[in-house]
């Protein structure tokens, strides 16, 4: 039902709230009932990145954190040295043994070892002088098509 018709039945739509997610150690947890989520703050992509962690069964779902293809860092709101972190805690995830499987927000699903691969290589190319200046170029663009295509833009 639309709201309107929920108004003339005399009901009212339900509210929902949303809190703020933690950030570093503090974890807030979704209870889907016969799951949950552990949100996992993972800023680099942008500054609230987050990866929904399923420890039971050692599924993360990734978002746009990580992926398999390359790695977006060039956003004018993408952050290097968090994105170093973020995938320094995502090697930890693996070599703990706590993902089996990537469910991303782009492109196929894949595994832990694939997962340790595409943050060791981000991790180890990150602070290289062609990797800076394949981000610093891309942000350029990236912030200017922002610009071109939305005046209000604050980027």
């Amino acid at each position: 039902m639309e709201s309107k018709e929920l108004q003339s039945e005399g009901m009212s739509s339900p509210r929902t709230y949303c809190k703020r997610v933690g950030r570093g150690s503090v974890r807030d947890v979704i209870n889907l009932g016969d799951r949950q989520l552990t949100v996992l703050h993972m800023p680099g992509h942008s500054r609230g990145s987050i990866c929904l962690h399923d420890r039971d069964n050692k599924l993360l779902f990734s978002g746009d954190v990580v992926y398999d293809g390359s790695m977006i860092d060039w956003l004018p709101y993408s952050q290097v040295s968090d994105y170093i972190s973020s995938c320094e805690r995502l090697v930890g995830l693996v070599d703990s043994e706590q993902v089996d499987q990537v469910l991303p927000g782009h492109y196929n699903t894949f595994g832990a070892k694939r997962l340790h691969r595409i943050a060791s290589s981000y991790i180890s190319r990150a602070g290289t002088c062609p990797a800076k200046f394949s981000t610093l170029t891309w942000r350029t663009l990236a912030g200017f098509a922002l610009r071109m295509s939305n005046p209000h833009c604050a980027c």
